[in-house]
């Protein structure tokens, strides 16, 4: 725990430097404008908690899969709590969330980490797959302006990598199933293609991401008066971004979502002092929802009468 106190302090020293090169010269009573616009705040919000609602429910398919029977109640107030964890903390919240579950209904701590495993799986290869859409789109020339056209031979092999050793891991794993611990890990690992109704949990995956994309079109309508291809077209961008600060084990993506965000909207032609805005404002949003939701999950979690059996 020591240690990853003292990666949070380096990675939120980090994250302060990337805040303060992004806020240089923003001015703060631009905020009016989003407390004038407030409506539009409060969709991206209710997209956001929508998104949130979605993500436990697939959580709660998975489980099941592997015949964890959970209600939908646990899964969400573990998460908002994991989630307001990785404020904090980032990862830590992960096992946090899965911790609950074996305190609150017994469920087994390896087999829900492998469950979040194949959950992160996903999110990653959905990120990669807009990433792909939007690079087509916009063209080769928008990587070389953001300086990352000669990187991606090195991420490409990165990929690749990464998927030659999931494949060796997970041939590992099934080779010693026999033991306890690998066997949970394994079996909440597959939970992401056992999981039925399979068209469920597709829905489930896509509307997850929708929710996100509307939550930050949601921000961006709040602070800019502009046509709603632009700001749908712009939001899809900003989504990938925000997936990818997120990615960095920094603190709430305090900072890192602030640059890429703005590197990304000055990329597309939008001006300094409005993309700077979209940024607080869409942070602001996020960690202020998680804050709530997550103490909400803290009450839950001081009230509840912990099981006395395992989850089957």
């Amino acid at each position: 725990m020591r240690s990853r106190i003292i990666e949070g302090v380096i990675a939120l020293g980090i994250g302060g430097i990337l805040l303060w090169w992004v806020l240089r010269g923003f001015v703060w009573e631009s905020l009016a404008q989003v407390i004038g616009r407030w409506y539009w705040m409060l969709f991206a919000a209710f997209a956001m908690t929508g998104a949130h609602v979605l993500r436990a429910w697939r959580w709660q398919l998975m489980l099941q899969a592997s015949r964890t029977f959970i209600d939908w109640k646990a899964a969400w107030w573990a998460l908002m709590v994991g989630y307001l964890v990785n404020l904090a903390l980032p990862r830590v919240g992960e096992v946090v969330r899965c911790t609950l579950l074996w305190r609150w209904r017994k469920v087994s701590t390896p087999l829900a980490i492998g469950s979040v495993v194949a959950e992160r799986i996903v999110d990653i290869l959905t990120l990669i797959l807009l990433a792909g859409v939007i690079v087509l789109k916009q063209g080769m020339n928008w990587l070389e302006l953001l300086g990352m056209r000669e990187y991606l031979p090195h991420l490409f092999a990165g990929v690749l990598l990464a998927a030659v050793g999931g494949v060796v891991i997970w041939r590992l794993w099934l080779r010693n199933r026999q033991v306890g611990v690998i066997s949970q890990l394994v079996k909440g690992l597959i939970s992401i293609i056992q999981a039925r109704p399979r068209s469920l949990m597709i829905i489930l995956s896509i509307g997850i991401w929708i929710g996100y994309w509307l939550a930050i079109l949601g921000v961006m309508a709040t602070c800019a008066e502009k046509d709603y291809a632009s700001l749908a077209w712009a939001s899809g961008i900003l989504l990938v971004g925000s997936g990818l600060a997120m990615a960095i084990p920094v603190p709430g993506g305090l900072g890192t979502f602030h640059a890429i965000g703005l590197v990304l909207l000055l990329s597309l032609g939008w001006e300094k002092s409005l993309s700077q805005l979209i940024v607080v404002a869409a942070h602001a949003m996020q960690t202020l929802l998680l804050v709530i939701l997550g103490i909400g999950g803290v009450i839950y979690a001081s009230t509840i009468r912990y099981s006395s059996h395992t989850a089957r």
